[in-house]
């Protein structure tokens, strides 16, 4: 549970270590960009307070409903440094419609950079060992890798800003 900005920060900065190890690990600098991490609520109570606390020191905010959950989408004030760029995103996910959501942060995201493409990067990384996870969801595919801490490495096409502003 996030209590304060500053525990937010703290529970970040522990995610953004365990996926520099990844980059590193792989090679990833100058392939790919981190895009947001995703922390996701176990219930609607603690949607709307984590909301509340991460809305103090935002930039801006945007709040949809996908797949019959919110969705708040927030630039944070200070971002989360990675060995890959600035995270300044947090997408923040309402508790599932069938209950099954635990709270944390779930996962981080990445997307190429040209020249590399999705695909190269997904080869890259099967080479490279990892057991990628082919996930098909109603609004989008990606491939998920989950590291031994639990978190996700979860890879897109491109930034999630992007799919927002198409859809608005």
């Amino acid at each position: 549970m996030v209590d304060d900005l500053l525990s937010f920060y703290a529970q970040a900065k522990e995610a953004t270590e365990h996926f520099d190890l990844f980059f590193k690990k792989h090679g990833l600098g100058g392939l790919a960009l981190a895009d947001h991490v995703c922390y996701k609520c176990g219930s609607a109570k603690e949607f709307e307070e984590v909301r509340a606390i991460l809305e103090k020191g935002a930039a801006y905010m945007h709040q949809a409903t996908i797949s019959g959950r919110r969705i708040a989408y927030v630039k944070l004030a200070a971002p989360l440094p990675t060995g890959l760029g600035d995270v300044w995103f947090v997408e923040l996910s309402d508790q599932k419609p069938d209950g099954s959501q635990s709270s944390g942060l779930d996962h981080l995201e990445l997307y190429p950079v040209a020249p590399t493409t999705y695909d190269m990067l997904v080869d890259l990384l099967q080479k490279g060992g990892e057991q990628l996870v082919h996930v098909e969801r109603p609004h989008h595919t990606t491939h998920d890798i989950t590291l031994p801490s639990g978190l996700i490495i979860r890879l897109e096409p491109g930034p999630l800003i992007e799919k927002i502003k198409g859809e608005l």
